[in-house]
Formats: C-alpha cells, sequence, structure tokens
C-alpha cells in the first residue's frame, strides 16, 4: 500500500513535466504566428484549469499510474504494459485538447487542439476586448473546489463576440492580461492612425475647394463694385440736370 501513492505520483509527476516539454519544444519549432513574431501567448494549464475536459486528463494520469501499480503488485506485466500504454494515450490526449492564444504585430491567433485549425483575427477587424473572470464548479488538484477561471474575449466589428481558451485565474491571469494589453496597444494605434487618415483627407478637401473659391469669389466682388459704383453715381444725376434747369 504505501507504493500505490508513489506509483500514482509518478504518473502524475511524469506526465505533468513530459506535457510542459512537449509542449514548450512544440511552442518553439511550431508557433501559431506565422509570418511575424509572436509578441504574447497564454495556453491552458491542464492540472489547474476546473473544465470537464482537463479534468478527464488528470483523472486518466491518475488511472494508469493505478494501473501500472496494480501490475506490479501482482506481477502481471500485461497491466504494467497497459498502465504504460494508458499514460501514453493520456498525454496525446492532453496534446489533442491543448488550447492556447498568442497575439503578434497584426494579428490575433488561437487554436483549440494541436492538429486543429488555426484562427487568425486581424485587428482591423476588431472593436474591442475584455478578460472575463469567473468562478468555476470544477474540482482541481491544486484548489480543490475553490477555483477560477479567465479568459479574453474579443468583440469584432461585426458584432460577433470571440471567446478564447480558457485557463486558471490564479495562475495564469497575468499571461491573459499581457495579450490583451497587446491587442488594447495595437487597437489603439489603428484608431490613431484612421484620425489621422481622415484629417489629412479633410485637409486635402479643404485645400481642394479653397482652390477653386477664388475664381467664383473673385467675379462676386467685381460684380458687388459695379453695383457700389452704379449707386454711387445714380444720385448725381439728377442734381446735374436740375442746375442745367436752373441755369
Amino acid at each position: 500500500m504505501l507504493t500505490l501513492p508513489m506509483a500514482v505520483a509518478a504518473a502524475v509527476a511524469g506526465h505533468y513535466l513530459a506535457s510542459r516539454a512537449v509542449k514548450a519544444v512544440l511552442w518553439s519549432v511550431s508557433p501559431l504566428s506565422t509570418g511575424e513574431p509572436q509578441a504574447f501567448a497564454y495556453e491552458r494549464d491542464v492540472y489547474r484549469t476546473a473544465e470537464m475536459a482537463t479534468m478527464q486528463i488528470v483523472v486518466g494520469a491518475l488511472v494508469s499510474g493505478l494501473v501500472v501499480w496494480l501490475g506490479g503488485v501482482t506481477g502481471a506485466g500485461w497491466l504494467v504494459g497497459l498502465g504504460l500504454l494508458a499514460w501514453v494515450g493520456v498525454l496525446a490526449l492532453d496534446l489533442l485538447r491543448w488550447e492556447r492564444v498568442a497575439v503578434s504585430a497584426n494579428n490575433l491567433w488561437f487554436q483549440r487542439g494541436l492538429g486543429q485549425k488555426v484562427h487568425q483575427v486581424a485587428y482591423e477587424n476588431i472593436r474591442d476586448v475584455h478578460i472575463e473572470e469567473k468562478d468555476a464548479s470544477g474540482f482541481t488538484l491544486r484548489h480543490g473546489r475553490h477555483n477560477r477561471v479567465c479568459r479574453l474575449q474579443v468583440r469584432m466589428k461585426d458584432k460577433r463576440i470571440v471567446a478564447l481558451p480558457k485557463t486558471d485565474a490564479q495562475s495564469g491571469l497575468g499571461d491573459v492580461e499581457a495579450v490583451a494589453n497587446q491587442l488594447r496597444q495595437r487597437l489603439r494605434h489603428l484608431e490613431d492612425r484612421e484620425a489621422m487618415q481622415r484629417s489629412e483627407h479633410a485637409a486635402q478637401d479643404a485645400v481642394a475647394a479653397a482652390a477653386q473659391t477664388p475664381a467664383s469669389g473673385d467675379a462676386e466682388l467685381r460684380l458687388a463694385l459695379r453695383k457700389l459704383r452704379a449707386g454711387a453715381l445714380a444720385p448725381d444725376v439728377p442734381k446735374a440736370v436740375k442746375l442745367r434747369n436752373d441755369s
């Protein structure tokens, strides 16, 4: 019985370390962004995120350790082999359910599962972004039933809302905020650039309108001068006629 918790703990610890190592290598050799470097990223933490998909992976690692222990206690080599095979299957399932998010200079990237489609969202199509944080009803080895999850929510200009992968709020909130801040900074930069372009277009329109105004303005000015001159000379005509009559 003393070897049971040791076998289970070894299976869980081995899965945790192997999963972290494989994912670190995949982040390096297969990043989400293509054509431009990643600025910030976050991923779903299997052992801390209280979701059904992650709890199934953890339970699978525990069961694989239990099967290996049974094989060792009973001397059944096939049980040991089955437990090791189950452990490899849990690692593969972890990678197939791996959810991650990244941002680069011009795009937001996210993927739900290794080998699945990498979604690319251009910043020009994003209206705003905010972080959703709430309590989770699941169970984790680290926090028990007292868990919180957080994720990034992106609202598009066509009013659609893209809910990005969740992760543990207590350990991953800093990474999620870093991604959100990068997004907000890029969105402000785009807004400033669009405002500058609008100002330049307005200035060009004003210059074009001013270039056309002087010709019509001169004609109106000459017409007004002729009217003033006509009005100034008109009162003198009756006086001249009266003087001739008196003489």
